[in-house]
């Protein structure tokens, strides 16, 4: 996608990026990307592009396939990069300074793609952390995307929810940032299967989760929910109602307080954090209220024009 201007530049796991597709952030770091176009018959066009925003310690190719399955027969191009810090792009691992950086990475990507397909819709999938950087992206750009689909976006916890929790957080930074706390890999989804191919996912990032990590997670969310207000796109946000790392109220506050008029709020009860990777019967709703919805959005952009 952009030239590579050092040919012995190297993913974490030792591959060129001269021989993998990616960008270069205007911090100058290489983001890996990946991209699942649609196989279209003649005289068939691209209908809309679909950006995928991954969570924390994901990567693009986790949702990705899962969402191209879905959505290339219908003639959705699918394409997404691993975060700075995340998979096959450089960066600390798991370190994500402000959600805003993450967001400067999306629109760059998307200008990429834009330039491509200039008359195609773009639309958004962001997960959990990919969801804030993708409300955040589109209150940096209005106008931007046809619409977002949000799942378990990571906007509120136990610990934001209290400005004595956030204090304590600050100052725990302060004296020990290198301290390492506890993970909860067990509520991302109820599939056991999917958990164990999750977690011995060798994209999946190890690192040890410290306060430093945390605390500024923590603020990046604090962040987030101050731009609900601003936030006009059309939306569907989904949440599992047994969600404990991001909590459904989150969702229910980006319902309440966003600007957009076209907005809609899903909550799956006995669902978990990863709604896409949780039981077969479970799946099957969330993907097909994903396809009712983009579908509905695409008619609309067709009668608009």
């Amino acid at each position: 996608m952009a030239p590579v201007t050092d040919s012995d530049r190297r993913t974490p796991q030792g591959v060129r990026y001269s021989t993998v597709p990616h960008i270069v952030n205007s911090d100058g770091q290489y983001l890996y990307c990946r991209t699942w176009e649609p196989t279209l018959q003649a005289g068939q066009k691209l209908r809309a592009l679909l950006f995928l925003s991954h969570g924390r310690g994901s990567h693009c190719g986790v949702l990705g396939p899962i969402l191209a399955q879905l959505l290339n027969s219908h003639g959705f191009l699918v394409f997404s990069h691993d975060h700075v810090g995340h998979g096959q792009s450089e960066g600390e691992r798991l370190y994500v300074e402000n959600f805003d950086i993450l967001a400067r990475d999306i629109l760059q990507h998307v200008d990429v793609m834009r330039a491509r397909y200039p008359d195609v819709p773009i639309f958004v999938l962001g997960h959990s952390m990919g969801g804030c950087a993708a409300i955040t992206a589109a209150c940096k750009r209005p106008g931007q995307f046809a619409g977002m689909v949000l799942t378990s976006p990571a906007i509120e916890n136990s610990w934001t929810r209290s400005y004595l929790y956030l204090a304590v957080a600050w100052a725990v930074y302060k004296i020990l940032p290198n301290m390492e706390l506890a993970k909860f890999p067990s509520q991302l989804t109820k599939d056991d299967e999917k958990l164990k191919m999750f977690l011995e996912d060798p994209l999946v990032s190890d690192a040890a989760y410290t306060v430093r990590l945390g605390v500024t997670f923590l603020y990046g969310m604090v962040a987030t929910q101050s731009l609900l207000p601003e936030f006009d796109c059309p939306f569907l946000v989904m949440h599992g109602e047994d969600d404990k790392i991001a909590d459904v109220s989150g969702s229910w506050k980006l319902h309440h307080q966003a600007r957009s008029r076209d907005k809609e709020i899903k909550v799956y009860p006995n669902c978990r954090h990863v709604l896409l990777l949780e039981t077969p019967e479970d799946v099957e709703k969330v993907k097909r209220n994903i396809l009712d919805w983009f579908l509905a959005r695409l008619n609309q952009e067709k009668k608009s024009t």
